[in-house]
């Protein structure tokens, strides 16, 4: 059955991941730059709104456009013009003879990430010499969120190669101002063409369970998804159990980076020495059976210290050994939840220059997002 498998899987995967492998060496920040061209657009709209409320006998004379050069690529900027105001002038956009500096290119990704207070945004602002304005920032946030809310509920390809799905766990101020421990569980896929996103984040307070796991997979469905070669998780509660129900055809790796982490946890220094050994042995497997035979050799590791979760990992062998049944240049990537931990890994440096908490939920999304 395993060797029925890779011959299916096998050269048509290769090429897919090809592609990807491209894309992430070149990191273009494609999505990241059209986001701040469109945000920029929308500020500059939004003062030329609130100046005209101000001055009734003015109105909209449609708009020119400007280059902005940044270090992260170029932006193409629509500023838009009123017909007599001499004195209007978007508070964004630098003099023509002004070179765009990185202060100006951080305050661009604060504004988008609404990762400034207030305070620090008005201060950088006076700093490049643009004027402040609470209402048209307020409007800039809400304009962000409107985007998000539209990106989550958005469809999905119907086949994906791969979704990896991780929890970032925090502190966040709730309704009520207290700060509260929550988790947000982030799921990033890879597509047939090879391009990778964010296809879904849920918030959660407490711990996960099936119920929580149900809606997750639910909202993947509804929006679309229906196919998928693999999924790469944690060991969460009642997820193994339910991705096999809603997508039966689909295997399923539970991350071995995950697990090495509980095993030094779990075991006595010698004992994790050899469990780590024979860990390398299994991700340099050719075939299924020599991989299998060292997560024997692994398990009795365990079970001398720990014969209950030694157990507990033999019920998951095929879970843990998914990733051996695919080609050798594609294992490296789906044996751990990596991809969105370096998701989370943005998010944390964040949490840190927000303080050591995020102020909202709205704020941890917006972040997120961005």
């Amino acid at each position: 059955m395993a060797r029925k498998k890779e011959s299916e899987k096998g050269k048509a995967l290769k090429l897919l991941f090809q592609d990807y492998l491209k894309q992430r060496e070149e990191g273009t920040p494609v999505t990241v730059l059209t986001l701040i061209q469109d945000i920029i657009n929308a500020y500059m709209q939004t003062e030329r709104e609130l100046y005209l409320q101000q001055h009734p006998e003015d109105y909209a004379n449609g708009f020119y456009n400007r280059t902005l050069s940044l270090t992260m690529g170029q932006l193409n900027v629509k500023v838009p013009r009123v017909r007599t105001g001499k004195s209007f002038r978007p508070s964004l956009l630098p003099e023509k003879w002004k070179r765009v500096d990185k202060d100006y290119e951080n305050l661009l990704l604060a504004l988008l990430s609404n990762g400034y207070s207030r305070a620090k945004i008005k201060k950088t602002l006076e700093k490049l010499k643009l004027p402040y304005s609470e209402e048209s920032t307020e409007k800039l946030v809400n304009l962000i969120y409107d985007k998000l809310d539209a990106y989550k509920t958005s469809p999905l390809s119907e086949e994906m190669f791969a979704v990896f799905i991780d929890a970032y766990h925090s502190k966040l101020r709730d309704d009520n101002g207290k700060i509260v421990n929550i988790s947000l569980y982030v799921a990033v896929g890879i597509n047939m063409e090879g391009y990778k996103q964010i296809v879904g984040w849920w918030v959660k307070k407490g711990k996960e369970n099936k119920g929580f796991w149900t809606e997750v997979l639910q909202d993947l469905i509804f929006r679309g998804l229906s196919k998928v070669f693999i999924f790469v998780t944690d060991d969460f509660n009642g997820l193994k159990e339910l991705i096999a129900r809603f997508f039966p055809l689909s295997d399923h790796q539970l991350c071995l980076v995950h697990l090495k982490r509980n095993l030094k946890r779990t075991l006595e220094k010698e004992e994790f020495k050899e469990a780590n050994r024979l860990l390398r042995r299994i991700y340099e497997s050719d075939t299924r059976e020599e991989a299998l035979n060292y997560w024997e050799k692994l398990l009795e590791v365990v079970r001398s210290i720990n014969p209950q979760l030694a157990e507990r990992y033999r019920q998951r062998t095929d879970n843990y050994l998914a990733f051996v049944l695919y080609p050798e240049d594609i294992r490296k990537f789906i044996y751990t939840t990596n991809p969105v931990e370096s998701v989370n890994a943005g998010l944390e440096m964040m949490r840190l220059e927000l303080g050591g908490y995020f102020p909202s939920l709205k704020t941890l999304e917006v972040n997120l997002f961005v």
